[in-house]
């Protein structure tokens, strides 16, 4: 092709006595001259069906790609599942607060390290080509976090779309053709995560605690029951990210570090009354709102801070936000899309899993109905009375 040459074995041998050079075949018909001849019919078929082939994909190709198609071979180097998570897990790391958090690559190596213990315990393997992915290995993946693994169905839905990522990553860059994950169907199970109501959040407020950096603890977990703001949100909040709002009340407008979503929520008094408290805080850097502190002290603070209340619910910072979305806004009556728009979601879906419905705002859009069907009860006993 294009003036160079290419040879390999055919894996046949004749005597020079038996070969016709102008036709490239065999004279007569013994010494296995037809078994050869047929064989060499084949040879020059592949060749001219693959070189139709790589011409169709429209792509410069040599007669070396040729050969490789003809005889089976991969015309590029087959990625491993490896290459690809690597490659995924690197562009997280450099758009680190550009739309990721590092929550969420931390979550990636979890479950790159239950995978790998997967295919070190099943298949005796660190890594695995993506074309040797199929159904059969995701499922029993699934399967394997949920026994031997020992995670629950939620978690281990999880980790397996992880890898659906990775999986569709390959298939958009062309290095994978089919979808191993096609005819999976996975479904989560419903959670229901605590909330503080309007007396607990009371209880909350009025408690004070010893020591002291629970008090501190507490007050920032407070904040974003009456802000709906995450943990990680919490602590970025600067003094520029309160703004004058239309009503010429102070607003808080910021972006969330997990997705880069705009969150603009009007502050209630209590969140300005920890503001103002924290002001001149010796914990509090210079041009941020509130103190510092880790995710998981402040949570096992909040554990603490469960006891001596005598709660029997799991505070977490994730239960502030669920408290704000059923508590502070939704129990008092405004709209969904409009805590959706505060708590930095996209779409309802996302939104109704923070949302719910409580006793006291079932209590109050069915008092008109109850007041109704008392005063009809009320004119058919009257009329029955006038008979």
């Amino acid at each position: 092709m294009n003036g160079k040459r290419l040879e390999w074995s055919t894996q046949r041998k004749c005597k020079r006595a038996n070969w016709e050079g102008k036709t490239c075949r065999m004279t007569g018909l013994r010494n296995g001259a037809k078994e050869t001849n047929g064989w060499l019919d084949i040879l020059n078929s592949r060749a001219f069906d693959a070189r139709q082939q790589l011409y169709a994909g429209g792509k410069a190709f040599s007669n070396l790609h040729v050969r490789k198609l003809m005889q089976g071979e991969d015309l590029e180097p087959v990625k491993t599942i490896a290459e690809v998570w690597k490659y995924h897990t690197e562009n997280i790391g450099s758009l680190i607060g550009k739309g990721y958090s590092k929550s969420t690559l931390k979550k990636y190596a979890t479950c790159w390290n239950a995978l790998t213990r997967y295919m070190k315990l099943r298949y005796r393997l660190t890594d695995i080509r993506l074309d040797q992915l199929d159904y059969k290995f995701i499922k029993e993946y699934e399967m394997w976090l949920k026994t031997d693994y020992g995670v629950i169905n939620n978690t281990a839905i999880g980790m397996v779309r992880k890898v659906r990522v990775i999986i569709r990553l390959a298939m958009d860059y062309g290095w994978l053709k089919r979808d191993p994950f096609l005819p999976l169907r996975m479904k989560l199970d419903e959670v229901h995560r605590d909330y503080l109501t309007n007396a607990e959040l009371s209880k909350l407020a009025v408690k004070r605690f010893s020591p002291k950096k629970l008090n501190m603890v507490r007050d920032m977990f407070l904040f974003s029951c009456y802000t709906g703001l995450a943990f990680s949100d919490t602590l970025a909040l600067k003094q520029e990210d309160i703004i004058n709002g239309e009503d010429g009340e102070p607003w808080l407008q910021t972006h969330r570090i997990k997705n880069n979503n705009r969150v603009r929520v009007p502050l209630l008094s209590p969140a300005l009354k920890i503001i103002e408290f924290y002001k001149d805080h010796p914990r509090i850097d210079r041009g941020y709102l509130l103190p510092k502190i880790s995710n998981q002290k402040a949570n096992a603070y909040l554990k603490e801070i469960t006891e001596k209340l005598d709660l029997h619910k799991r505070l977490t910072y994730h239960c502030a936000r669920h408290t704000f979305a059923t508590t502070v806004t939704l129990t008092n009556g405004v709209p969904i899309e409009t805590v959706g728009q505060m708590l930095g979601h996209k779409n309802i879906r996302s939104t109704q899993h923070y949302a719910r419905v409580t006793d006291t705002k079932v209590q109050v859009d069915m008092k008109p109905i109850k007041i109704r069907y008392e005063q009809q009860e009320l004119k058919l006993s009257e009329d029955f009375f006038d008979e």
